[in-house]
């Protein structure tokens, strides 16, 4: 699986899975008028190219589909996970590669990434790949009202080298 930067030849793909995932995820959770104004405020070539140049963006590649979508925002104190997008089938796997390289855009911070209350497969997946459950916020999602819980991953701890002369033999 090739893991690489999004680039703006992939816009109308990334448009495509957002829509697949969107009525998969959130059609049982929302209104279908709420998942239309989220698309439409979100998802269109110009958003999305405007998105790409203000955030990390990845893609996930395999046999030449795209199979994910990663945005993320590092601050100060956190890397903000703000988009993950997988297609069904494999989104474990393929996810938690998304997550690996959004994060090591800063490994010394924590992650975080809010899903909306009910959202079990994502809450599941999250949990899954090392995230606890934090936070519950009242939101609005494109005017409806909604709640969503924070899931935290913690930073990496950095890697121990130990050099040839730090070594001690008894």
């Amino acid at each position: 699986m090739e893991v690489r930067t999004a680039k703006r030849q992939d816009l109308v793909e990334i448009g495509r899975l957002a829509h697949e995932v969107w009525w998969r995820s959130y059609a049982s959770l929302v209104t279908s008028e709420t998942i239309n104004r989220a698309l439409d405020a979100h998802y269109t070539p110009s958003i999305l190219a405007e998105r790409l140049l203000k955030h990390d963006c990845f893609l996930a590649i395999e046999d030449g589909e795209m199979v994910g979508f990663a945005e993320g925002v590092p601050n100060e104190d956190r890397v903000v996970l703000a988009t993950l997008h997988c297609r069904q089938g494999g989104s474990i796997e393929v996810g938690q590669i998304l997550i690996d390289r959004m994060h090591s855009l800063a490994p010394g911070l924590p992650m975080c990434s809010d899903v909306v209350l009910g959202h079990l497969d994502a809450e599941s997946f999250f949990e899954a790949v090392g995230f606890s459950p934090g936070e519950v916020i009242e939101a609005q999602l494109e005017g409806e009202a909604i709640v969503r819980r924070r899931w935290w991953l913690p930073a990496k701890a950095p890697a121990i080298s130990l050099a040839q002369d730090d070594v001690q033999s008894g």
